[in-house]
């Protein structure tokens, strides 16, 4: 089992890589706070008042993918870019990945144009 464990969470202790991603979710909060203080409450494509279950509806399989890439950065972090994880750099990837993501995105969709 705990070469199993090494696999999936790399050379990060179970403790360290769960209180990552702990802070990375609290990241991602953050991003998601961003947006709905965003939106447009005039639009008829959405309620005025905010709504958890409509937000959860529009955005769940970008929520999903967000803490898939989350975890695959915070897995891969000492092999990938030869960073430690730490709080900090956990919170940071929460907050900024779903930006990155959206991003390159973007880009992938004006090269097909």
């Amino acid at each position: 089992m705990n070469k199993f464990l090494n696999l999936i969470l790399g050379t990060t202790d179970v403790p360290t890589y769960l209180a990552g991603l702990f802070f990375a979710l609290i990241g991602l909060a953050f991003y998601y706070k961003g947006k709905i203080a965003k939106r447009d409450k005039a639009s008829g494509n959405t309620p005025y008042y905010f709504s958890l279950s409509f937000f959860t509806q529009d955005n769940l399989v970008e929520l999903v993918f967000s803490i898939l890439a989350i975890f695959l950065t915070l897995r891969f972090s000492v092999e990938y870019f030869g960073v430690e994880v730490t709080m900090f750099y956990a919170l940071g990837i929460g907050w900024t990945l779903p930006k990155v993501i959206a991003f390159m995105y973007k880009i992938q969709d004006k090269a097909r144009e």
